[in-house]
């Protein structure tokens, strides 16, 4: 079946402009030409003179004069003395009409009749409904011999085959074919609109939106469609093949070392077995943390429901058992904070912040409170601080606070910019800062589940 390219129906929607904008033309045309008024009826200073014109004028030269006075919108007949031309009795007779008065006082006596033509005599087809406005209307004048002058006037429109003035004729058909771009103009529009709320729902992490299901008609919207379905697929098809790359290396490496851990322990050196230990433990969590900003990058963090309170102090607890100096300040007096969040990206979350701190202030203070409408984590050390100019910075990947790149005073650079990731992902925020008694400080917010908030 042929369908119009989309670029044929734009140039349609160019056409129907030019139309209205020739229409408007049109009706300036009238309006600036004194002809904005739908009237067939000629001054009534020009239907007396023409009658004291052809009164003082001889039979002769009236012919002459008639046919000089005659033009497309005024016609001059005369019937001789003693010869009157019948009028039919169908003729609707207006002299009486006070519309008419003028006429009957600059003509007096002189005035026969003021009658309208009907569609027969004019030989026009007209609608009923605008007849009476356009028909022809026969002024008969008696001139001085008693001859009577015949003077038709007609619409100084141009009309159509229906008796309707051009104007009106082409704005109607100007406002169909308006009204049928309109109409035709949205329905290409409505499958890009749905495409486009398609496209925002696209997640690679889940089940394929069905562009399928969205109804198109031009060739262009077709391929369109067509190549966002194979883009939703290759993302998708990128997307597993790095997670199940990540995956697997991951499980390699923690593999190799579990097997390099056991050889460690033969070491005998105890600080070169620290050291191996440490370093084994630091490509472990590089690992963690690439996996989990993966899934975070295409939305793919699990969501449950959780009690911050207790997986927070769980937590702290579980550090701070591990060796790690870490302490929960003025733990919350709530029952309970609930917040929708992934429970493993929380507790990666928090180990970042306090080693991160341990590294840069010795201590890292962890306090959890409530605050318009969010959960905010707040973790804070006894270090130098972060210079004002550093702040946005470090929260970018492989930059860190202390410039050098020795492993003991810092790590990769990461743990921030992991940090913002899984928080973002999420749907909270980050805030790095510096305490007023010095000291750095990093507030987490996430937001409060939807039956806890004020």
């Amino acid at each position: 079946m042929f369908r119009l390219g989309l670029s044929a129906r734009i140039l349609g929607v160019g056409v129907t402009f030019l139309l209205t904008a020739w229409i408007a033309l049109v009706a300036f045309y009238y309006w600036s030409n004194g002809l904005s008024r739908i009237s067939t009826y000629p001054p009534t200073t020009q239907i007396l003179m023409v009658a004291d014109v052809l009164s003082e004028a001889g039979p002769q030269a009236r012919r002459k004069l008639a046919a000089a006075i005659g033009s497309s919108v005024l016609t001059v007949e005369i019937d001789p003395p003693g010869v009157t031309a019948p009028e039919p009795v169908t003729r609707e007779h207006m002299e009486d009409l006070p519309e008419f008065a003028g006429y009957r006082d600059a003509l007096g006596e002189r005035l026969v009749s003021i009658s309208r033509l009907g569609a027969a005599e004019s030989g026009a087809r007209r609608p009923r409904l605008l007849a009476g406005a356009i028909d022809p209307i026969e002024f008969r004048v008696r001139l001085n011999d008693g001859a009577i002058a015949r003077l038709q006037t007609k619409t100084p429109f141009i009309v159509t085959l229906f008796g309707l003035p051009a104007g009106m004729g082409a704005g109607l058909v100007g406002t169909l074919f308006a009204l049928a771009a309109f109409i035709l103009l949205h329905r290409e529009i409505r499958p890009l609109t749905q495409l486009a709320a398609a496209v925002d729902r696209m997640d690679p992490s889940v089940e394929p939106v069905q562009l399928t299901k969205i109804p198109f008609r031009t060739p262009e919207t077709v391929a369109l469609v067509k190549a966002f379905e194979r883009l939703q697929n290759r993302l998708q098809s990128i997307i597993s093949s790095r997670f199940a790359l990540i995956s697997g290396v991951q499980h390699d490496v923690r593999s190799f070392a579990t097997r390099l851990r056991l050889k460690i322990d033969h070491i005998c050196d105890p600080t070169e077995r620290e050291k191996a230990i440490r370093d084994i433990a630091d490509m472990v969590d590089l690992l963690d943390n690439a996996l989990l900003t993966a899934r975070a990058g295409v939305g793919a963090l699990d969501e449950e429901l959780l009690d911050l309170v207790a997986l927070v102090e769980q937590e702290t607890a579980d550090l701070k058992a591990s060796g790690w100096n870490v302490a929960l300040k003025s733990p919350p007096q709530y029952r309970e904070i609930l917040v929708i969040v992934d429970r493993l990206a929380v507790r990666r979350i928090l180990a970042n912040l306090v080693d991160n701190a341990m590294k840069y202030g010795q201590i890292a203070n962890v306090t959890l409170k409530e605050r318009d409408n969010t959960a905010v984590i707040l973790v804070e050390d006894n270090g130098p601080g972060i210079a004002e100019g550093e702040i946005d910075l470090l929260l970018e990947p492989f930059v860190r606070a202390e410039p050098s790149r020795a492993r003991k005073t810092g790590g990769a650079g990461l743990g921030l910019a992991v940090v913002r990731n899984l928080v973002e992902a999420q749907g909270g925020t980050i805030v790095l800062g510096n305490r007023p008694e010095g000291g750095a400080r990093v507030e987490i917010r996430f937001p409060l589940f939807e039956s806890q908030k004020a």
